[in-house]
């Protein structure tokens, strides 16, 4: 379990309780950060929501997941760094961050980061989805070394991610 492998059994894998797509129809706009809902999936795509007003679509309005996630402060994933580079390569990190969020906003819009905190020599993130969390970890590890340890908990759709060094 500790090198990211999820072990548990495909029914005993817990669901994301806010990726309910019965309670969205089609389409609906977030209003809180503009994505569309069309066709069963969560989208960023400002010439599509013109053509659907062209057409004369009504739309539904009704916050995404990730919005909704992050009003109820209900994070999937948490990333915490404890090393000693923290101090000294603090910019090179908040980069390598920034690019790992934005290559996997642009794959699933709904994966964002809640909060970010940067002290002396620990980070400390809160993701809306796992996979981020645990994406920004292998990087930093990749990228910086230390020991990665992943945690999947039992009772929640949460995973946990540690760097020491």
């Amino acid at each position: 379990m500790g090198r990211g492998k999820d072990t548990r059994k495909y029914e005993d894998k817990l669901k994301d309780p806010y990726m309910d797509r019965d309670i969205y129809k089609d389409p609906t706009i977030c209003p809180t950060c503009g994505l569309l809902f069309h066709e069963k999936r969560w989208i960023r795509d400002e010439k599509l929501i013109q053509e659907l007003r062209e057409e004369g679509a009504k739309f539904n309005i009704k916050d995404c997941p990730a919005c909704r996630k992050i009003k109820d402060n209900y994070p999937l994933g948490i990333l915490e760094v404890n090393a000693d580079y923290v101090k000294t390569k603090k910019e090179e990190i908040k980069n390598l961050i920034k690019n790992v969020v934005e290559v996997e906003e642009k794959r699933n819009p709904l994966e964002r980061i809640m909060k970010m905190n940067f002290d002396e020599d620990k980070i400390y993130i809160e993701t809306t989805t796992s996979h981020l969390s645990k994406k920004i970890g292998m990087s930093i590890k990749k990228a910086f070394g230390g020991n990665l340890k992943i945690t999947f908990s039992s009772e929640q759709k949460l995973i946990r991610v540690n760097i020491t060094k």
